[in-house]
């Protein structure tokens, strides 16, 4: 009985028996059975669909989420705590890229009212404009048959002898005396307007006796103040005539002043009756 009992435990020896993978061991190699993993799988194929783009939007944001919970380590899943942190995280970049859009919205809302703003600023300055030429227009038109005053020398003898010249003797008082002079100056007619109060005054030139008599034309002139010393002291002059017409040049109202001269409207420093 014992001589049995040991020829069966020879043949079951543990020692003896070598596991099934033997058989097909190599010198040099790895067993060909199941291995335990080792650390994070590598995802078989790129992700493609991620953006090449210089800021993350919300789609590239989810996809790399749901890769990286694909490939996580089975061994060592991804704590609770930074999973919430993740969502909290896509949370925050979907909040962002909705306060974007609405910003950009505003944005372009914003230019939109300013060009909108800006074309009727336009055509009001437009309208404004020809409203002030109407305006002036009919002003211009309001002048015909008075006589029109602006800077200058110039006055206006009519047929029957009739002319009106303006002047400012500013301070000084006296004497006055108008002289109707040619091109070169030199004194062709003249006449005493006797007392002279200052400031703008005008005289009637059928008023006066003209030596030599004065006929119809245009004239230059000067006008001048005898001072208490008896010196004649040169006043400041303006052109004076009656308005005979109105033309437009360019949309601007054009006055005509005795048969020749031409006045803009805007150049005119009264108008007296």
């Amino acid at each position: 009985m014992i001589t049995a009992t040991r020829n069966v435990a020879s043949v079951f020896d543990p020692n003896t028996i070598k596991p099934s993978y033997a058989t097909t061991e190599t010198k040099g190699a790895a067993p060909t059975g199941a291995t335990p993993p080792v650390g994070t799988a590598e995802p078989s194929t790129k992700l493609s669909g991620l953006s090449k783009t210089s800021a993350m939007g919300q789609d590239e944001f989810l996809k790399m989420l749901v890769a990286q919970l694909k490939n996580q380590d089975p061994l060592n899943p991804m704590d609770g705590k930074d999973m919430a942190a993740q969502l909290a995280q896509f949370s925050t970049v979907e909040q962002l890229i909705t306060m974007n859009k609405s910003m950009e919205a505003q944005a372009a809302s914003a230019g939109a009212t300013a060009e909108a703003i800006k074309g009727l600023e336009t055509a009001q300055n437009e309208r404004a404009d020809e409203l002030a030429q109407l305006i002036e227009g009919q002003m211009a038109m309001g002048t015909v048959g008075k006589i029109g005053v602006t800077l200058g020398n110039t006055t206006f003898v009519d047929k029957a002898g009739n002319g009106t010249v303006v002047v400012d003797s500013g301070t000084q008082k006296g004497a006055g005396r108008i002289s109707m002079v040619d091109d070169k100056g030199r004194t062709i007619s003249s006449a005493n307007v006797g007392d002279v109060k200052g400031g703008q005054m005008a005289f009637e030139l059928g008023d006066y006796s003209w030596t030599p008599p004065l006929t119809p034309g245009k004239y230059t002139y000067k006008f001048e103040v005898a001072t208490d010393g008896g010196q004649w002291q040169a006043a400041k002059t303006y052109t004076a005539g009656r308005i005979t017409g109105m033309r437009y040049e360019s949309g601007n109202p054009i006055l005509i002043i005795g048969d020749s001269l031409s006045v803009p409207m805007s150049q005119l420093t009264q108008v007296r009756a």
